[in-house]
């Protein structure tokens, strides 16, 4: 994991330094200027490395073989139709491969595009005023035991810092414990300290940007999470999780293939 988030960490910093604008929109305005830009990306590379000629030719010949099926169909002429078939699967072989020529182009800057989005998309940063559930998890054997929030500024607890971990049934069986909070500043990394068995685990939160911090944190002998809310494109509740999707993704998705072909319409790529 540390391995990955160093190769990712320059990328997302090269990415902020590009598309960070995008992040002072409003977030279904940044999803849709992200999915045009994607779309328009992919609609150049199209025109750039594939042989327009030869697409229209395609589309064309696709349209009267069209055409031909349905007047065989109403004649009855089976055999003619089988033939018909072959010559189009054959044409879609040829656009198949002029395809793969996109999709060789794309794939690096597309990847690139996709791994800063897993990290500003998923989650709405938090705000001053915003109440926030922390969350810190143990191994079984800490349950009853007492573990400490320690108050600091920036923050107003709306529960007790002392708290005693109980029993989370999850598979394996683990300790939680939670609090809840509410900042009062804005913070590039407000330190959130939590004690137990004498460690202490850190950690980081921003409050009040445009980016969040990993929701989620690993420690020696812990784990630790802010609970930030999901980011659901037009307050929709995208069940797609399920899919092994996030909601933001389902949405760029969507609106990518949405927006492709009426960029290839208005730029007259085939």
């Amino acid at each position: 994991m540390d391995t990955l988030n160093q190769i990712s960490a320059p990328v997302i910093d090269g990415a902020d330094a590009l598309l960070g604008w995008l992040l002072l929109l409003p977030r279904d305005a940044t999803l849709l200027v992200f999915s045009a830009l994607t779309a328009l990306l992919m609609t150049l590379a199209r025109r750039r490395f594939t042989n327009q000629g030869l697409l229209r030719r395609c589309s064309d010949d696709l349209r009267q073989l069209k055409r031909l099926n349905r007047e065989a169909k109403q004649a009855g002429d089976k055999p003619r139709r089988q033939r018909l078939r072959s010559t189009v699967a054959l044409i879609k072989q040829v656009q198949l491969a002029e395809d793969m020529k996109v999709l060789a182009v794309v794939l690096v800057p597309v990847a690139v595009l996709a791994t800063w989005a897993v990290e500003r998309f998923d989650y709405l940063p938090p705000r001053v005023g915003d109440e926030l559930a922390v969350r810190a998890f143990f191994p079984i054997s800490s349950v009853d035991d007492v573990t400490h929030l320690v108050p600091t500024d920036g923050i107003e607890l709306k529960s007790s810092p002392i708290q005693i971990i109980q029993a989370d049934q999850q598979s394996p069986p683990i300790g939680m414990a939670e609090w809840t909070l509410r900042p009062t500043s804005a913070a590039d990394e407000l330190k959130l300290t939590i004690r137990h068995r004498g460690e202490s685990a850190v950690h980081r939160v921003a409050v009040g940007r445009t980016t969040y911090l990993p929701p989620q944190q690993l420690h020696p002998n812990t784990t630790t999470e802010v609970v930030l809310k999901r980011y659901q494109p037009l307050g929709l509740t995208l069940k797609t999780e399920t899919l092994g999707l996030p909601p933001w993704m389902a949405g760029y998705l969507l609106l990518t293939l949405l927006l492709v072909p009426g960029l290839k319409r208005l730029l007259r790529v085939s």
